[in-house]
């Protein structure tokens, strides 16, 4: 009777030590991990709504708004980061990825705080990949790092990590959108540089919308924001040769393509919720 009180103890014990450790691994620090993947995808969004409020400001656009976006969307961007790499000191892939974002930080931030000109306009062109390619690392490290043991991760919560991804990432593309756009007029002398990556972007940037539309963790609030987002897409689409040929007003596409960031925001922030 005494062995078999030991063993139902011992038992106990353990059970309750796999669920402190199965609380633990679904949590990305003191958040769950859909939030982590919505922040840190937030961070490539930044990197290129910065760049494209500083080629406007050098484009000679002066407008209040672009002012207040690029030193608001700086803040913002040190802030997250500084969370995301609090909550993720103890993965080892998380502290590579945002040491990495920290090292090219370094180098963009004293560019976007300088007066706009061409030769810094430039640099930024040259930089803003460097970082967005590194906030991506951040997003993938974060996402992997969600479903790295089948015991704790249903194939739903993968899914649905990866459709954040997804609707988060079409933040970053609508604002690279703008940028490529821009610097197509600004930077006419490196045009057929930077005229394939604003196609590419703008391909898939259109795919995607197609495939979050059909996706199942679909909610009436989320089909609705996609559905006023197709209305705004569709001047896009129906003189496409016009928007590559640089002959949409620049303000315009400012207003646009933060419009379509919003939304996507707020459409990747109901996918968040969805499992809560």
């Amino acid at each position: 009777m005494y062995q078999f009180k030991k063993k139902s103890l011992l038992i106990v014990i353990l059970l309750l030590l796999f669920s402190e450790l199965t609380a633990q691994s679904q949590k990305f620090g003191t958040m769950e991990y859909n939030k982590a993947v919505n922040i840190s995808g937030k961070q490539r969004m930044l990197s290129q709504k910065m760049s494209k409020a500083y080629l406007l400001l050098a484009y000679g656009i002066n407008n209040d708004d672009i002012k207040r976006e690029l030193n608001s969307s700086k803040f913002i961007f040190e802030k997250q980061l500084q969370i995301l790499k609090q909550n993720g000191k103890d993965i080892t892939t998380v502290r590579l990825s945002t040491q990495k974002i920290e090292e090219v930080w370094q180098k963009f931030k004293p560019l976007i705080e300088s007066h706009p000109n061409l030769v810094s306009a430039k640099e930024i062109m040259v930089l803003n990949t460097t970082l967005l390619k590194a906030c991506h690392n951040l997003v993938q490290s974060i996402e992997a790092r969600s479903g790295y043991s089948s015991n704790y991760f249903s194939n739903h919560d993968q899914e649905l990590v990866a459709i954040i991804n997804k609707s988060g990432k079409q933040r970053m593309l609508s604002q690279r959108l703008a940028l490529y756009y821009t610097a197509c007029l600004l930077l006419k002398s490196q045009k057929d540089q930077y005229s394939p990556e604003l196609r590419n972007v703008y391909e898939e940037f259109d795919t995607a919308i197609g495939e979050l539309l059909i996706n199942s963790y679909n909610t009436s609030d989320s089909e609705e924001e996609l559905g006023v987002i197709m209305s705004h897409w569709e001047k896009f689409q129906s003189n496409k040769s016009g928007f590559f040929d640089g002959n949409f007003n620049l303000e315009d596409i400012f207003v646009t393509t933060n419009d379509l960031t919003k939304r996507f925001n707020k459409i990747t922030s109901i996918y968040e919720k969805v499992s809560k």
